[in-house]
């Protein structure tokens, strides 16, 4: 079975209008200087174990940040609206993964500007819970 964020990342590559948008740029932790915009950065946040006297259970909420860079606000929100179509309120299977349940939790617009104070690229950070069943 695929970890979390690879089952996350296949059903993301899975989506016409996101795919339309940003291709297959989704990356792991950080986004190279030369890559084309619009695209798609995914990081683990925080990944909080639950355990009883049993031991860790099987049901784990790691919180995954998805940040959709792009040249104009405007292409960083419809990034947005595609990945928060995507996952917000899913619950199902995610390539054999169990998942519970995906809950939007946070969303945070900025942009990032040169030395000389050009806007650079605009970002939208989105903070999603995955409430999935590892095996």
């Amino acid at each position: 079975m695929p970890e979390i964020e690879e089952a996350l990342v296949a059903h993301l590559l899975a989506q016409p209008g996101l795919t339309a948008l940003i291709g297959n740029r989704l990356y792991p932790d950080l986004l190279e200087d030369d890559t084309s915009l619009p695209a798609v950065v995914y990081l683990n946040v925080s990944d909080t174990k639950d355990h009883t006297l049993a031991g860790q259970l099987d049901l784990e909420s790691p919180v995954i940040q998805f940040t959709a860079y792009a040249t104009t606000k405007a292409g960083a929100k419809a990034v947005a609206a595609q990945l928060k179509t995507a996952l917000s309120d899913y619950h199902g299977t995610l390539s054999g993964v169990p998942v519970q349940y995906i809950k939007l939790l946070n969303e945070l617009s900025s942009s990032s500007t040169t030395a000389d104070g050009m806007v650079r690229v605009f970002t939208t950070d989105l903070e999603f819970e995955v409430n999935y069943e590892r095996s």
